[in-house]
This record gives C-alpha cells, structure tokens and sequence, in this order.
C-alpha cells in the first residue's frame, strides 16, 4: 500500500458504524468542489456515485473514482469516532454549497447506517451505500519520477488542452500529448484543425525519453488542483500517471494509442509576417463574428499593408466589416479563419502575437512574442 500526502491510495473495508467525526464548512467545501468532479453524474454501478469518507487519526480521507481517474485527499477534522462511509459525492457536494460558510459540519453514522449530517439548524439524512469494496486504480510500477514547478504544468496544460479534440472516435487526439527530447518538456494537443503545442525546459530529475497521452476529463481535474502547491511529484508507468499535489493525490489511465506526427504539419516556410496586440485582436474579432449565428463561425482576413480587414456574414444575410491597423509590410492576403480557433489561441497571449502565413490555402502559425517556446497552428478554411 503506497501512502503519499497522509492519504491511503489502496481504500479497505472498515465498520462505519457510529462513525462522528466535525469539519470546517468552507474545508470540505472546497475538498469536495475538487474530488467530486471526477464522479460521473450518471452510473449504472451504485458506488462510482459515490465519495468514500474515512475518518481516523484527526482527519478525513477522501476518494472519488470512475475507474479510469482516481481522486484522493486528505483533510484535517475533528475526529470522535473512526469509520468509513460512501455518500453520494454530488448530493454532498450540493448540501455542503447551501450551508452556512463560517460554521463546522458534524458527520454522524446512526444504528440503521445512515449519514446524519448538521449545521447550524439544518440536519440532513443521507443513505451510506452499503458496498463490500470501494474501486481504486492499484499502483503500478512507475518508470519515471520528477518534480515539476505548479506555474510551469499549469501553463503547459492551460496553453495547450482548448485543442484537445472532442471526437471521440479519434481517441488518440483527445488527450495532451506530454513527452520530451534531449533537451525539453512538451505538451501537445490537436483536432486536426488546429494544433497547440508548448514546451518548457527539460528538468534535471526526468531521466531519458517518454511520450504519452493524458486524457481530456484528467486535465480538467488536474487542473482544479494544481495551485494548492508549489511543486508537483509526478510519476510514469506505461499504464498510468501520478500526480501528488499537496493534500491532493490524482492517479489517471493513459490514453492507449499513438499521438500522431504532429511535427509535420507545421508550415516550414511562412513568408508573411504580421504582428498586432492579442487583445486588440480578439476583441474585433469577437465584435465582427457576433452576427454569424452558424454553428461555425468563420471569419475573413484581408491584409494589406498596415491594415488588417476582418468581414464575416451569416445565412440570415447579416454582416459586419472592422479594420484596425497592424504591423504588416507584405503583399495583399486574403484568408478564412474559425473565429473560435483564433480566439482560444489568443487567449493565451497576453501581449503581441505574430501570425506567420504563406497564402489563403495554407496553415497559419500563431505565436507570442514574448514567448518563443509557444507555437499555434489554425487551418484556413472557406468563407
């Protein structure tokens, strides 16, 4: 049994009876708005609905799974009687938002098993789902072990997961693809219409080469917890990844399948250059794609030199037209866009962007001028 961040990864019966244990509202509020994210709300097996709560030595422990994503925490309380109970995490979790912030609720199991809950003067009874085990993702024999800053996997992931593909009948591209080389650290993530890709300094503790694929829903839950601390352990097996955060503890299955060779789909020769404020741009953008009611919204690109003119029109035979000035100095272009694809990429560029293009039927390259190590790729399509 492994035990990081005072929480048991392997869960063991134990008599929940007379269980009581006291905890800070706003605590478990916040515990719960964390693990319960990665109980689906609809199961067709009892116990996957539900957070496993065990009380002893001055804390609780939770867990949550859905067999492909486990969640464990650890959470400081006031401990009368050790035991273990299985709640519903949604209804939890809904409970526990509607009760007053400055108080502590009280957890009780009575003689029938149930969940007796209070705070201040409202009391709750919920039904301990009674299970002979409680499903968790076993260890397994990790390969890699190393340190990441939380600033730096919060950026790798944040800059990259909007391209993470939604298809799920191209399961290889719904995850980040994370690997290394000699020299850095990437995360990659693309729908075959657009394509994000970061990269960071390899640290000094990761040992050779590895490329794998972490899954869209673990992202998004790595991600709730990232900045309960400063440095993440993160840990590799061919099967799965570990990451230990704090309190937190995340062990996720890996997306079995090949991340395709995205390195060549990036232009090599973009002969075009304009540079604008990333701001300034998504803000005509999103002005100008506002009467496109398609579920696509495109957009038109018109450069020439130091103006750039944007045109969009809907099947209603609504249109808009802005200009606004930008540093280019090339011959005329003209190029279509999914203006949803440029605003995500610019949403990450907090200063200037640079779009690097080669022609109106060619991929344009998006990347921040403050910061080299991060490249977008949008396809162009018809307008």
């Amino acid at each position: 049994m492994s035990e990081v961040a005072g929480v048991d990864t392997e869960i063991k019966n134990s008599v929940c009876e007379q269980m009581r244990f006291s905890v800070s509202r706003t605590s478990l509020l916040n515990t719960l708005s964390k693990v319960s994210g990665v109980v689906e709300r609809r199961n067709a097996i009892d116990v996957l609905a539900c957070i496993n709560i065990k009380a002893q030595h001055g804390s609780i422990k939770l867990m949550a799974t859905d067999l492909d994503i486990s969640m464990f925490a650890s959470l400081a309380a006031t401990v009368l009687t050790e035991g273990e109970v299985k709640i519903s995490a949604h209804t939890l979790h809904d409970i526990v938002k509607k009760l007053p912030a400055d108080l502590d609720v009280n957890f009780e199991v009575n003689n029938q098993r149930k969940l007796l809950m209070s705070c201040g003067n409202a009391n709750f009874s919920l039904p301990n789902v009674v299970s002979s085990s409680f499903p968790a993702l076993e260890e397994d024999n990790y390969k890699h072990d190393f340190i990441l800053l939380n600033t730096d996997l919060i950026d790798l992931l944040t800059k990259t997961k909007f391209a993470v593909s939604l298809d799920d009948t191209r399961y290889n591209l719904n995850g980040i693809y994370l690997h290394t080389d000699e020299q850095f650290l990437y995360c990659v993530a693309t729908d075959g219409h657009r394509l994000s890709c970061i990269k960071r300094p390899k640290p000094g503790n990761i040992n050779g080469e590895f490329g794998l694929i972490i899954p869209r829903k673990t992202v998004m839950e790595l991600l709730k917890i990232l900045d309960d601390c400063n440095e993440i352990n993160v840990k590799l097996s061919d099967r799965k990844i570990k990451f230990t955060c704090g309190e937190y503890i995340l062990i996720s299955k890996l997306i079995d399948g090949a991340f395709p060779n995205y390195k060549a789909v990036i232009p090599a020769s973009q002969d075009k250059h304009m540079i604008i404020e990333s701001k300034k741009l998504s803000d005509v953008i999103d002005r100008v794609s506002v009467v496109v009611s398609d579920k696509v919204k495109s957009i038109k690109f018109s450069l020439q030199e130091k103006l750039l003119t944007l045109h969009s029109n809907s099947q209603e035979c609504s249109d808009a037209t802005e200009s606004i000035e930008v540093d280019y100095n090339e011959a005329p272009i003209e190029i279509g866009f999914n203006s949803r694809y440029l605003l995500d990429a610019l949403s990450c560029i907090k200063n200037k962007c640079k779009f690097s293009l080669a022609d109106g039927n060619s991929a344009t390259i998006i990347t921040d001028e403050d910061d080299s190590s991060v490249l977008y790729v949008v396809m162009p399509m018809r307008t």
